[in-house]
């Protein structure tokens, strides 16, 4: 067992080695997993709704978020668009965080003023970070994959040092 799980973290850090030296397709890879959820999704829905008799237009739907899925999953271009819109949605929620933390910011300033001028400079460079991201979507595809690249990279350490944690039973 503990050599399993040894080989297993070698294997995952050595895949997010691959996703650290190519960043873009390791990010272009969430277009094919978000495709492939709402297509399982879809069906799944569809068998319990038409299961009950009762949501014949819930089936209805459900077959139509499957198709969705399938289009998203099976179409080059409809993938694409998915990912690039994603890299936008990134950039948007980096500045929805950054406008959150400089209203948490101004309301800790009255408490502390060096953690409200830190929080507000971090804000601000939050607001920043998403702009570009939405300038730049591309350069918001690289460093998430990079990002994913890493975690895996880490999980795959972890798992090795957990391994060799285990003692023998």
């Amino acid at each position: 067992m503990k050599i399993f799980a040894i080989i297993t973290g070698i294997l995952t850090a050595i895949l997010g080695c691959f996703a650290i030296a190519m960043p873009l397709r390791t990010f272009l890879g969430i277009g094919w997993i978000l495709g492939a959820l709402v297509l399982v999704n879809g069906i799944t829905g569809a068998i319990t709704a038409f299961s009950k008799k009762k949501d014949v237009w819930q089936g209805v739907f459900n077959i139509l978020i499957a198709i969705g899925g399938g289009v998203i999953l099976f179409n080059t271009f409809s993938r694409v668009m998915t990912d690039m819109f994603l890299a936008y949605l990134a950039g948007f929620v980096i500045i929805v965080y950054g406008v959150n933390s400089f209203i948490s910011a101004i309301k800790n300033f009255k408490e502390s003023t060096a953690a409200g001028v830190l929080g507000i400079i971090c804000a601000v460079l939050s607001v920043v970070a998403g702009v570009f991201s939405i300038m730049h979507p591309v350069f918001t595809m690289i460093s998430v994959g990079y990002l994913i690249g890493f975690s895996i990279i880490m999980q795959g350490v972890n798992m090795i040092v957990l391994a060799c944690a285990i003692k023998k039973a």
